[in-house]
């Protein structure tokens, strides 16, 4: 019973893991990015653990206007985020990581 119960409970972790891995969740933000005002940053962030937090990372910052590109690494615990600083401010941006349930770690 025991192994029963640990099998079920590692596949329900590995689903988990992997239900945010879509190609769908990585499509970029359709709005107005000005390059003029693109900045680059790179926000140290925990409690990633797989590619579908990555996923969930990107998702959630590219849901605010004035994204240009996000990559997210669970390994080197990390996002990378070039945005128009005109439209959004990196806060917003750590607030939409925070929302997604990672924690923005200070640099």
């Amino acid at each position: 019973m025991k192994k029963i119960g640990i099998i079920v409970l590692t596949a329900m972790l590995a689903f988990a893991c992997n239900s945010g891995n879509k190609a769908e969740q990585e499509s970029s933000n359709d709005q107005e990015v000005n390059m003029e005002n693109l900045v680059e940053v790179t926000i140290p962030v925990h409690g990633m653990t797989c590619e579908g937090c990555e996923n969930a990372v990107k998702k959630s910052v590219n849901s605010l206007a004035g994204i240009a590109e996000v990559s997210a690494s669970h390994v080197d615990s990390v996002a990378v985020v070039k945005y128009d600083e005109a439209t959004v401010t990196l806060e917003e941006i750590q607030v939409k990581i925070a929302d997604a349930g990672y924690t923005v770690a200070e640099e």
